[in-house]
């Protein structure tokens, strides 16, 4: 069956070979193509029958080496009945993608067997095997072409339609070969490869088709994906934002956070997420902990609305994604401003005096060694006030303790309000204020205390009984050019203030060592005692809660 012919022209074995690799190498480049079966049926099939010819049996290459023409020509039947058995299964599979039933094609291949034998073996008769080698080879690409072009009628495509093309071309071969076949058609010459090349042109489309239908798969896949992120994410009971990592532009923002902050789905494009940031080193320090850990989680943020620009509360926990093929926040939120007023609500009862709501002794303790801190590092000067009410006890004892509390209360309010913001009030105890100025020389301070002397006593309050009544104050006054010593100024205020006492009440007396040692004798005695001023003859002599401080802060 092999033909001599094979050998006469370099040129017939070099387009040969080179259409057994471009066949085999299209086939084997779309196997995961679902019609892979089918295309690969065809060309081993077609290869089956190109390297069959139809020359007589006493000119075949296998006779001349001693096989009987009897038994060439059988193999020869056998060949083109096989290759036609390989182009209907081919053609079954490139139609509905299942093999051809396997009792028709067990029907046929009896039938064609049975054929064969009868005019080779029985009713020996050359011309009659050569048309039936024909009539298989022909019923087989005849099923096959029409496989096809039904094929491409449903599915139109372009690859599929040069495929059919190449199907006819090897239609077109056995037909003329059949007719032709004393002329030796079907020898390896060029143009018996020229089926394969349009085969590969065929293959190659199919698969840039495939691709291309994978790509419109996965983006249509990634744009359901999407929706269903974004449907979820609105679904969401928290309020979730996504925002660009870069700019910090907002991507997405669900139906609650739209509630929360504000802000509409259409106005995406013309907010980013530091709109709806409050405090600025609450923000930086946000952004701070998502830079080193490329998440947060609970971390207390200060937002507003954007609409009535009210400050709340929210827990935030926030993570670093990939979203829409950039780097984004991811940040879900949880309204804590009922948590946080309680939290201050107890800080301030920690922190404050429940009377006249100035910081209490506490606070002061805590928090004036880092005010004083910033001054050194600022090369600035601060300075105390102690503030003592002049006769409180009489008050107590002549309008009632309510009475009492009603001045102490005017007291912390004064001070608050003739102070500034950066200024500190804190209540020791009794009817004792200590005052820390901020960035205030001795001078300054002095003038500050004077005027909150005169305020205090132009004040009139009013007692349990109606009466307006006033009260005076005596002000200690000490600034830190001397020391920086908290546990120093302190002792230094308050011999300050036993001075305004000495000297008559109701004025600011500045720290003078040599006169507090003029009344050492007093001061020592005072302390001996160490009682409180509620039990105290006031008329003799007062004392101050801040003998008690034992406080070494700095």
């Amino acid at each position: 069956m092999l033909s001599a012919s094979v050998f006469y022209s370099f040129y017939n074995i070099l387009f040969g070979v080179c259409a057994v690799l471009l066949g085999v190498g299209s086939v084997l480049s779309v196997r995961e193509n679902n019609n892979f079966k089918s295309l690969l049926l065809f060309v081993c099939g077609g290869f089956t029958l190109i390297f069959t010819t139809y020359l007589p049996v006493f000119d075949h290459l296998l006779y001349k080496i001693g096989l009987s023409h009897t038994y060439i020509a059988f193999l020869q039947a056998l060949v083109a009945l096989a290759t036609s058995v390989l182009w209907i299964n081919a053609a079954a599979e490139l139609y509905n993608g299942q093999p051809a039933n396997r009792e028709a094609v067990t029907l046929y291949i009896s039938l064609g067997l049975t054929t064969c034998v009868y005019y080779i073996f029985i009713e020996p008769n050359p011309e009659q095997t050569d048309y039936l080698n024909g009539v298989f080879t022909l019923v087989g690409v005849t099923f096959l072409l029409v496989s096809s072009l039904l094929y491409v009628s449903e599915n139109r495509t372009l690859g599929y339609a040069i495929l059919s093309f190449s199907i006819f071309m090897l239609f077109t071969k056995i037909l003329v070969a059949i007719y032709f076949f004393r002329y030796n058609w079907l020898n390896l010459n060029v143009f018996n490869w020229l089926w394969i090349y349009v085969f590969a042109l065929a293959v190659f489309l199919i698969k840039y088709g495939a691709i291309k239908n994978e790509l419109q798969k996965s983006w249509s896949n990634i744009d359901k994906l999407n929706q269903q992120i974004n449907n979820m994410v609105d679904l969401s009971p928290f309020p979730i934002i996504i925002s660009r990592l870069t700019d910090n532009k907002l991507l997405l923002i669900n139906n609650k956070s739209v509630d929360l902050f504000g802000i509409g789905k259409k106005d995406l494009n013309y907010n980013k997420l530091d709109n709806f940031f409050v405090d600025e080193n609450n923000r930086l320090q946000f952004f701070a902990l998502l830079k080193q850990n490329h998440e947060v989680e609970d971390f207390d943020l200060m937002v507003c609305n954007l609409i009535n620009s009210s400050p709340f509360w929210l827990s935030v926990s926030a993570k670093i994604i990939e979203y829409n093929n950039e780097m984004a926040l991811y940040m879900a939120f949880q309204d804590i401003t009922l948590r946080k007023e309680r939290e201050n609500t107890l800080k301030n009862q920690a922190d404050k005096d429940p009377l006249t709501m100035a910081w209490n002794r506490r606070y002061f303790e805590k928090n004036v060694p880092e005010y004083i801190k910033k001054c050194i590092k600022k090369s600035q000067n601060f300075a105390l006030l102690l503030i003592d009410a002049d006769k409180f006890k009489n008050v107590n004892d002549t309008f009632g303790h309510k009475t009492g509390d009603r001045v102490l209360i005017e007291l912390a309010e004064i001070c608050r309000n003739s102070l500034r913001k950066d200024d500190l009030v804190a209540r020791f105890g009794g009817e004792e204020f200590v005052v820390f100025l901020n960035n205030t020389d001795t001078k300054s301070a002095c003038s500050v205390a004077e005027r909150l002397r005169q305020n205090i006593a132009e004040t009139l309050i009013k007692a349990e009984n109606d009466e307006k009544i006033n009260i005076t104050v005596s002000i200690g006054v000490v600034a830190s050019e001397k020391t920086a010593s908290l546990e120093i100024l302190l002792r230094q205020v308050d011999d300050a203030m036993y001075l305004a006492k000495h000297n008559g009440r109701n004025q600011v007396a500045l720290y003078d060592e040599e006169a507090v040692k003029g009344l050492k004798h007093n001061r020592k005695k005072s302390l001996q005692r160490n009682i409180h001023p509620v039990f105290q003859n006031e008329e003799s002599e007062e004392i101050s809660l801040l003998d008690s401080y034992d406080n070494k802060i700095l």
